[in-house]
């Protein structure tokens, strides 16, 4: 009870620290986001700053010295200036501008007209450039003294001109992408770099999860091993009384009692061999390894269980493992699976592993499926879900299995049960074949 409950905190210990480190990757990562949302709105504020004192700056070099206004303003990265009736047609220009405003420029024209302040700055995608539109409200210049060379003039005569309602301003906008790119750019390495340290720091975690896992599966076996070499001594004293005394009991008792004291050694002699077998377990689990073909093995294991068992398998296989703990690995699983249900309908898969070289064996069943929690403590020692059995069997298997370089994995069946898949590696001098 007291491993029982140790493995549900282990389990609410593992389930606490990957919430924990996924709520804690999704905070930093929104953290971040809303933290380049604030530069990005940093430089969508310079860029209307600047934008602003482009305008200030047309003025200023229009009214100031119109003849170099051009290359002034060239050299400030605005590339044209123009002047637009309410309709969007150009009235005047300085610059490389278009006729008529169009598109974007003037989705939202007719709210245009409410304004009586300020401008708008957006940049252009498709052209690299920076448009800023401002209303000027009738801002009047002295157009008689700017160069005619350097503004288009089209149906205005007088020496003065009220200015329609639009200001048009293009500037060059390779700054502000270059800043936008770079801002992407650090956006995406911070992500990346994040991303990297959660998943060192969760493969940091699972490491030492595994690594106490073993660890305490080690602890499992150490006790298990001590707890063995404790009962085989123990059992093995009473034992040889007990034949001492049956050679005794042979010599002095009726006849007719003979098949009754034949019974007793055939159950002693049973322990006395199962006593050798975990004593031989705990010293070479390995066993003494010897080729076979796996198909035929595995059907005369079958053949011994009274229940229908379906075996489907294509291919012969050879493989080397101790022909006892083969027979020890495959008929606990088939015994186990028998014992799933009323009606468990178990079949055994004999088939080609995904890696090369190796052998799977599904045994499958229709029976009650693993339980709930089970999936992490199901190969320690002593833990079964039975009313009756030991809880060693699948501790031993596995054992057995991994010593032979296999592996054993239990998991749901689809449609219900359980499937205990062991894979094996091949015997290299045999490789398999089709029937």
């Amino acid at each position: 009870m007291k491993r029982f409950n140790k493995s549900i905190v282990n389990g609410k210990e593992h389930l606490f620290v990957i919430s924990g480190l996924v709520i804690s990757y999704i905070l930093i990562v929104i953290f971040v986001f809303f933290l380049f949302s604030a530069l990005n709105e940093r430089e969508d504020l310079r860029l209307q700053m600047e934008a602003e004192q482009s305008f200030n700056s047309v003025f200023f070099y229009i009214k100031d010295d119109p003849i170099k206004a051009n290359d002034e303003l060239q050299s400030k990265g605005i590339i044209g200036v123009g002047v637009y009736s309410y309709t969007g047609k150009k009235v005047l220009s300085l610059g490389d501008v278009p006729n008529i405003l169009s598109g974007k420029l003037v989705d939202n024209f007719s709210s245009w007209g409410s304004k009586t302040s300020g401008g708008t700055a957006t940049y252009n995608y498709d052209n690299d450039t920076i448009d800023y539109i401002r209303f000027i409200n009738r801002l009047t210049v002295l157009w008689d003294v700017i160069d005619p060379t350097l503004v288009k003039l089209s149906d205005f005569k007088a020496p003065t001109v009220s200015f329609p309602d639009v200001l048009y301003i293009v500037m060059d906008g390779t700054s502000y992408r270059a800043t936008q790119q770079r801002l992407r750019m650090m956006l995406i390495a911070v992500i990346a770099v994040i991303t990297i340290l959660f998943i060192f720091i969760f493969r940091i975690y699972r490491n030492n999860r595994q690594y106490r896992i073993k660890l305490e599966s080690q602890r499992n076996l150490v006790n298990l091993g001590q707890a063995a070499r404790t009962l085989t001594h123990e059992i093995k004293n009473p034992l040889s009384s007990i034949n001492i005394q049956l050679a005794i009991l042979r010599v002095k008792v009726n006849p007719s009692y003979k098949t009754n004291l034949e019974i007793i050694q055939s159950e002693v002699d049973r322990i006395k061999i199962l006593t050798d077998k975990v004593s031989e377990f705990l010293h070479n689990p390995e066993g003494i390894p010897s080729e076979f073909e796996l198909v035929e093995f595995i059907q005369d294991i079958i053949s011994k269980f009274p229940s229908k068992i379906e075996l489907y398998s294509y291919s012969t296989f050879y493989v080397k493992m101790d022909k006892l703990r083969a027979r020890s690995v495959f008929e606990n699983l088939i015994k186990n699976a028998l014992e799933s249900g009323n009606n468990p309908q178990v079949e055994v898969i004999i088939k080609k592993g995904n890696k090369a070289r190796t052998v799977e064996i599904e045994v499958k069943d229709k029976g009650e499926g693993l339980p709930k929690g089970a999936k992490e403590k199901i190969y320690d020692p002593f833990f079964t879900t039975k009313t009756t059995g030991s809880g060693i069997g699948l501790s031993i298997t596995r054992q057995f299995v991994n010593a032979r370089g296999g592996s054993l994995n239990l998991f749901p069946r689809e449609g219900g049960g359980t499937v205990a898949q062991v894979i094996l590696p091949t015997s290299q001098s045999h490789p398999h074949r089709s029937r």
